[in-house]
């Protein structure tokens, strides 16, 4: 069904995401086709600055990447950012509404000061609920005087917008909680799931992927790509490669970056583990071959990261055709995801035993497998792919926003 909406009041949006990959820049892509002008894209993502937009309603303009380095690196390259975002913000007319993700702890005050200063409407997504996972892992203590400020900067920015979505129902439950959901245009936390698009991704035969030497001639890949942060259970992926060392027929990859990434390279080396392999983040025209390198993807939420996160990267393994393997506990979107499209199974993190005997259990039931691995991709194309996605979340924030 197509919304006819009176625009009038709308012209443009302008898009704030400091790494603006493929989830949101397909996201900001298809809702500036509904704006009457050109919209905004403020990113620092390698990936999509390269890519040309001329004949696009979506404009890039080149904004400090995110610098993972140290923690100072962060800090500095998140209040880069910001600044630019609300230098951007400040030129920003009546009929321009801000699309922001909040991930970066100093953007939300910005977008905050902007709209009682200019009285801007704004719509917040939350991929992940901070400070809340910082505090977790021990990264900050709930009673400092920075968490007592984000939460509050948080509370006011969420009531103060349009809407507030994320990613999983879990989270929005969590998310609900944090603020009154009420005084929100919307009314309630928004849920959007994670897309993909299955028209690029989607199962190679492993002879036709050019990336095949990656797999060292293993009859069964395991798979992580994304972040290796704090939030991320890497040592059990890490503790069951080791223990399936030599198993000939499985081998590991763990495509990446983050906190813990050195770590895993390092561990690599000092056990020689000729069945794992660490490599760096890989260029986003190779996404569509390295995801359909797994027979098995790992997706890895560590012990307090539960309802917190969902890695979006799960439905790019089920587009992929990889049966999913959640590292995870309790309630979360993960295992939601997992149980409902009858794609794979969960292990609780810090069980790097268990991981290792569902890995070896998989790679000897190949029917199994083969099984999984279709509900995988059927589950993809029925319930993330990206015309479904967007479109209903296009529709919904167009008729909020007018």
């Amino acid at each position: 069904m197509i919304l006819n909406i009176n625009m009038s009041n709308v012209s443009k949006i302008l898009f704030l995401n400091q790494m603006a990959g493929p989830l949101f820049r397909e996201l900001a892509e298809d809702l500036s086709k509904k704006m009457p002008g050109n919209s905004i894209l403020l990113t620092g993502h390698k990936d999509t600055l390269m890519m040309d937009f001329s004949s696009s309603k979506l404009k890039i303009r080149e904004a400090p990447t995110y610098n993972r380095r140290s923690k100072l690196s962060r800090v500095f390259s998140w209040m880069s950012y910001s600044l630019i975002a609300f230098w951007q913000m400040l030129k920003c007319d009546k009929s321009t509404i801000i699309f922001l993700v909040s991930n970066s702890p100093f953007l939300g005050f910005f977008v905050l000061f902007i709209s009682i200063l200019k009285k801007t409407r704004y719509v917040v997504l939350v991929y992940d609920i901070h400070p809340d996972t910082l505090i977790s892992f021990g990264v900050l203590k709930e009673n400092s005087f920075i968490v007592k400020m984000w939460s509050f900067i948080n509370r006011m920015l969420w009531e103060r917008s349009v809407a507030v979505y994320t990613i999983g129902t879990v989270m929005a439950q969590n998310l609900s909680k944090k603020f009154n959901v009420k005084k929100s245009k919307l009314g309630r936390v928004g849920v959007v799931s994670p897309w993909v698009d299955t028209s690029k991704i989607k199962p190679i035969d492993i002879l036709q992927n050019p990336l095949i030497e990656l797999t060292k001639g293993s009859k069964l890949t395991v798979l992580y790509s994304g972040n290796m942060g704090v939030s991320h259970d890497m040592d059990s992926i890490l503790q069951a490669a080791k223990i399936l060392k030599d198993e000939k027929n499985i081998m590991f990859l763990l495509i990446g970056a983050g906190a813990k990434w050195q770590d895993a390279l390092e561990f690599q080396v000092k056990n020689n583990l000729t069945n794992l392999q660490i490599l760096p983040f890989q260029p986003e025209s190779k996404l569509p071959y390295t995801m359909t390198l797994a027979d098995i993807a790992l997706v890895s939420l560590d012990d307090g990261a539960e309802g917190l996160m969902l890695p979006s990267k799960i439905v790019y393994y089920m587009a992929a055709g990889a049966a999913i393997i959640g590292i995870c506990k309790g309630e979360n979107d993960v295992s939601e995801i997992i149980q409902n499209s009858s794609c794979g199974m969960t292990v609780e993190p810090k069980n790097p035993k268990r991981l290792a005997i569902t890995i070896k259990d998989l790679a000897i039931d190949e029917k199994k497998l083969n099984e999984l691995k279709q509900n995988a991709r059927k589950s993809a194309v029925a319930n993330f792919s990206r015309n479904i996605c967007t479109e209903k979340l296009n529709q919904e924030i167009l008729s909020v926003i007018n």
